[in-house]
């Protein structure tokens, strides 16, 4: 890691228990450790309400065997019942949930330090350039505009944002520790909600085995209002695809 984490009070990891998660969460405390500011890391996960089982469990197995704080949040609302609520599902252009997530995390860190107390953060998430065209494009560290107020100064950094996914899956296979069950027994490629729009099919089929209550609300969307769950692509289809029997 090419940044000191001796001049910030908070190190601030925000973790799904996913592989790329997993991998920031190793990187940051392998450095706090030796920086001797491992007291100050706090890993944050939001149960957004349409997560893989067990995830927040995993998160929290990793932060014990690690030595670092952890934590829960939640959005104000869940992503299942913002969906039902809008009625449509998230798109590349409209990534609602991803926002919820953020936010509620983003709260977490004004409710510990308050604007008015002088306080140095930094924001660190697992985004890879790897995995998409609006990823290429993000910052390895830069200002947090939207947490940076008064004396609370917040930056963001992504420590593994160049990396390739066999880099990830080597960091991981080194420390010895087991990743999420969705990659070990189901063969997802990615974790992040249980049925996601960006997921590819066998992702989405995996989710819908795990979480067939979320994949009947999101079909009840689709029934009641016609709005696909994807671009020309409904749920439905793409469960019928993967043999996946719903109600």
């Amino acid at each position: 890691m090419n940044i000191d984490l001796t001049e910030y009070n908070l190190i601030a990891i925000s973790t799904s228990a996913g592989k790329d998660s997993m991998a920031t969460t190793l990187e940051v405390v392998a450095e706090a450790e030796k920086r001797g500011v491992k007291h100050r890391v706090l890993a944050i996960l939001c149960n957004t309400g349409a997560d893989w089982p067990n995830a927040e469990t995993e998160a929290r197995k990793l932060c014990n065997h690690l030595g670092i704080q952890f934590q829960v949040v939640h959005p104000y609302r869940s992503v299942p019942d913002y969906i039902s609520m809008r009625q449509r599902f998230p798109s590349m252009q409209c990534r609602f949930c991803t926002r919820l997530k953020t936010s509620a995390i983003d709260k977490l860190i004004r409710k510990l330090f308050p604007h008015k107390q002088e306080a140095k953060i930094l924001s660190i998430t697992g985004e890879r350039r790897e995995e998409s065209t609006h990823r290429k494009k993000l910052d390895e560290f830069c200002v947090h505009d939207e947490l940076t107020a008064g004396n609370r100064q917040v930056f963001h950094y992504r420590p593994i944002l160049d990396w390739k996914v066999g880099k990830v899956w080597g960091r991981i296979k080194a420390s010895g520790l087991p990743p999420h069950p969705a990659y070990t027994e189901y063969g997802n490629e990615r974790l992040s909600c249980a049925i996601c729009v960006f997921a590819c099919d066998k992702d989405i089929w995996n989710g819908a085995l795990v979480r067939p209550d979320l994949a009947e609300r999101y079909l009840e969307v689709e029934r009641k209002t016609g709005f696909l769950f994807r671009h020309n692509q409904s749920l439905a289809s793409i469960l019928a695809k993967g043999a996946i029997k719903c109600r």
